[in-house]
């Protein structure tokens, strides 16, 4: 029976000389306190790793986005939208000043180019050009001349001022041709909108004569820079006036003009 209590006594030293509260560990033998700080360490760099985070390149590994661009730290400003934000304002601004740049200097270009002038040249040199007829034939400008005065414009299909100008021409082709006036559209489209220009004139119903100029030798030698340009010539081929562009109301100076050197007066009204 002595035997086996100091049996037992002993194996409860051993368990009591491994316990726990002794800060001994049963399984490693060794200090618990150093132990646990050795697992904490190791936890803390585990931390680390889960963190994806990768501070050679700044990327987060889980997503594969750039840290930078997520949050701000400082602020607690998302990067990704305030950049985004002020990029978008930014080019916003900067397209306004380039439209607003457009179109003051295309106001000053036209304010420019757009002019009136009574002029003391000829046509020498061009009178005897061949001109073709939309429609067939060919015709001068010296052939036109012993007819009466000639009122030449030139326009294109694209050419939006042209177009509204033409209405107005229409009208005085009606009203003067009687006079001996003859218009003469003489139009700057390449040969291969020659069927644009058919169907332009056809459906806008115009009845004067339409000449084709693709080469601009015409234009160029009565130097036509703008369009429309319209060019007024007595039957002696004296360049009278000369008109660049069109604006609304530009119509009352043209017809004018044409009363003027047709010797053409308004008859009196009629009193009862």
């Amino acid at each position: 029976m002595k035997q086996e209590w100091n049996e037992r006594r002993d194996r409860s030293d051993r368990r009591n000389s491994n316990d726990r509260r002794i800060g001994r560990d049963r399984r490693t033998n060794g200090d618990r306190r150093e132990i646990n700080e050795r697992r904490g360490e190791n936890v803390s760099v585990d931390s680390e790793r889960r963190t994806g985070k990768n501070q050679r390149n700044g990327t987060d590994r889980r997503t594969g986005r750039n840290r930078r661009a997520g949050s701000d730290q400082r602020g607690g400003l998302d990067r990704r939208l305030f950049v985004g934000k002020t990029r978008k304002n930014t080019a916003k601004l900067i397209l306004g000043v380039v439209v607003l740049a457009g179109i003051i200097l295309s106001s000053i270009y036209y304010d420019l180019e757009m002019r009136s002038e009574d002029l003391g040249g000829t046509i020498a040199g061009i009178e005897n050009q061949q001109l073709k007829v939309l429609g067939g034939g060919k015709t001068s400008l010296n052939k036109l001349l012993k007819e009466g005065p000639l009122l030449i414009d030139f326009w294109a299909t694209w050419c939006g001022p042209c177009l509204k100008e033409m209405v107005h021409l229409q009208r005085f082709h009606e009203k003067y041709s009687g006079f001996g006036l003859t218009i003469l559209t003489i139009n700057q489209d390449s040969p291969k909108s020659l069927s644009k220009v058919r169907s332009t004139v056809k459906s806008k119903k115009f009845s004067f004569m339409v000449a084709l100029d693709p080469n601009r030798k015409i234009a160029n030698r009565l130097n036509a820079k703008l369009m429309p340009t319209t060019i007024l010539v007595d039957m002696d081929g004296v360049i009278r006036w000369m008109h660049q562009g069109y604006l609304p109301g530009d119509e009352e100076e043209i017809e004018s003009r044409i009363q003027a050197l047709i010797g053409y007066q308004e008859p009196a009204p009629v009193t009862s």
